[in-house]
């Protein structure tokens, strides 16, 4: 079981040790099509046209056998085995506790395992095969929503929580890069960034941390959460009432605070319209609110973990440039809008509880 150092300073071979365990530090390992196609054939007796889909980490692929589509994905062979099945078996706990949740579901192999174990000469570890139903549909991130839209979300997020409240496994301690838990001990990441004004805004929002969230890490509210709650990992339709038609990807679950995993989503909203930065965020909180009140105290560090989470994806992006010259121009325009987007909201006002977006 992994354990996490208790020790609140900032050290760079601690960020290290958490990104190799979250899977940032691995080099490309593909396994090849025709391979997957004969493992989903075995398992699985699945057939069809293979189409791979490019992530970070995985080998996934989208499946087209006759009238079916299915998601298939295979986990590299630096990637603990167990890590693995802390999200299968997040999967099937909701699947079993909360069927109405429109949570992925995962397929089962013919012998009725809902994963594949498969030996690889070229790493530590097995490799995973799963088997999902592809949900297909529009992604939040390519939707236009209303306020009224973005506290479905909201709703939708504490509905999930708490179908997860219960929910444990030996590995949900995992250390995980994206966990804003270990957020204070990230800032020798500030020496990736250059430009005064960058590194003075993120300095900001380091000691704002500091002072406000961190004393509060051992009372916030904590459990097992889906970790990465964005846009990119919900499909809506505009025309259904609960307007959340799918949750997929829990390759970030962990057990962190609830303000945390709210901060995720938050994140991805705040200063998307610079004239009222805080807005679409505050609507999510709103929704949320509705279905699972959380304390004053919790929601006010809302207020810093949200622009923290939104910092931690532009410096982890500025440190991976680093790391990868050549993809650095590519990696760096891809975090210039998160910067916008930390100025626009820095220079606005933080919203007080009770919230009103």
């Amino acid at each position: 079981m992994s354990t996490t150092p208790n020790s609140t300073t900032s050290d760079p071979d601690f960020i290290v040790a958490v990104a190799a365990e979250s899977g940032l530090l691995g080099g490309n390992s593909h396994m090849p099509d025709l391979t997957v196609l004969d493992l989903l054939e075995e398992f699985y007796g699945l057939t069809g046209k293979l189409v791979r889909i490019p992530t970070e980490k995985d080998d996934t692929f989208r499946l087209q056998d006759g009238a079916d589509t299915y998601l298939v994905k295979v986990s590299p062979p630096d990637e603990d085995p167990m890590i693995v099945h802390l999200q299968t078996a997040c999967m099937q706990h909701l699947e079993w506790t909360a069927p109405e949740l429109p949570v992925q579901r995962l397929v089962s192999c013919v012998d009725g395992r809902p994963e594949v174990h498969i030996p690889a000469p070229d790493g530590p570890y097995d490799r995973v095969l799963r088997v999902m139903r592809f949900m297909s549909g529009n992604l939040l991130a390519n939707h236009a929503a209303s306020a009224e839209q973005l506290q479905l979300v909201g709703s939708s997020l504490a509905r999930l929580g708490l179908a997860l409240r219960d929910f444990d496994h030996p590995r949900a301690d995992r250390m995980l890069l994206w966990d804003l838990k270990h957020f204070h001990r990230m800032r020798p990441l500030l020496d990736h960034v250059g430009e005064k004004s960058k590194r003075s805004l993120a300095e900001d929002i380091f000691n704002r941390f500091d002072e406000q969230v961190v004393p509060l890490l051992g009372s916030l509210t904590s459990q097992v959460v889906h970790g990465d709650f964005s846009p990119f990992n919900l499909v809506v339709d505009p025309d259904v009432a609960d307007f959340v038609t799918g949750i997929i990807d829990f390759g970030d679950t962990v057990r962190t605070p609830l303000i945390f995993d709210i901060s995720v989503t938050m994140a991805n909203l705040l200063g998307r319209d610079p004239g009222s930065p805080w807005e679409q965020a505050l609507n999510v909180v709103a929704g949320y609110q509705k279905v699972r009140p959380l304390p004053v105290q919790e929601l006010a560090a809302l207020t810093v973990s949200a622009p923290a989470r939104l910092l931690l994806r532009a410096l982890i992006t500025q440190w991976r440039a680093s790391q990868l010259p050549e993809r650095r121009e590519y990696l760096l325009s891809h975090s210039k809008p998160d910067w916008d987007r930390l100025a626009a909201t820095a220079a606005a006002p933080a919203p007080k509880p009770p919230f009103t977006p």
